[in-house]
């Protein structure tokens, strides 16, 4: 059986660490997965699991509409949300995992390096950014100036594979 990956983020970090004890401390025996998983939701401000997993389903049927699937390749080191794991290591899986990072770039607009930065933090949660960003360039999916103030979208073709996904994201 696959598990679905239910996102979850909380606004306010100390309110859920105290939400989180206060729960954990009226807990008898330590709590089960089920009962660990309806004490988070009731921390981050849901009734229950139930109610934040509905949640989670409501804002992706709402999303993107986006019917580009992750490669079968790439699934080991990305998420069905778009989001890289972790890096590959064969060059080949790196290249195609930069794909989902220069669609994210409009064409004719200029980026900072903060802002780059900050779109590419957005899809990669193993913090290396600054790696994705040189290998952008360095595949030429991202122009820069020298002194690397101002970053644009270059004109290159992206696989077959993954060219409905770059009209998308490019609108």
């Amino acid at each position: 059986m696959s598990r679905e990956t239910i996102p979850f983020a909380c606004a306010d970090l100390s309110a859920l660490a105290k939400s989180l004890r206060k729960q954990l401390m009226s807990c008898e025996s330590f709590p089960s997965h089920v009962e660990m998983l309806n004490i988070l939701a009731r921390a981050n401000g849901y009734s229950n699991y139930q109610h934040l997993k509905q949640d989670a389903e409501s804002v992706n049927d709402a999303g993107s509409g986006l019917s580009v699937e992750v490669p079968r390749k790439l699934q080991p080191f990305m998420s069905s949300d778009y989001v890289l794991h972790s890096w590959p290591v064969k060059f080949s899986l790196q290249k195609l995992s930069l794909w989902f990072f220069a669609c994210r770039f409009q064409y004719q607009q200029r980026y900072s390096e903060r802002e780059v930065n900050e779109i590419i933090s957005r899809y990669e949660d193993f913090g290396d950014f600054a790696r994705i960003r040189r290998e952008l360039c360095n595949q030429k999916l991202l122009g820069r100036t020298i002194d690397g103030r101002d970053y644009w979208r270059t004109n290159a073709t992206p696989p077959d594979e993954l060219k409905s996904l770059a009209d998308y994201w490019a609108e």
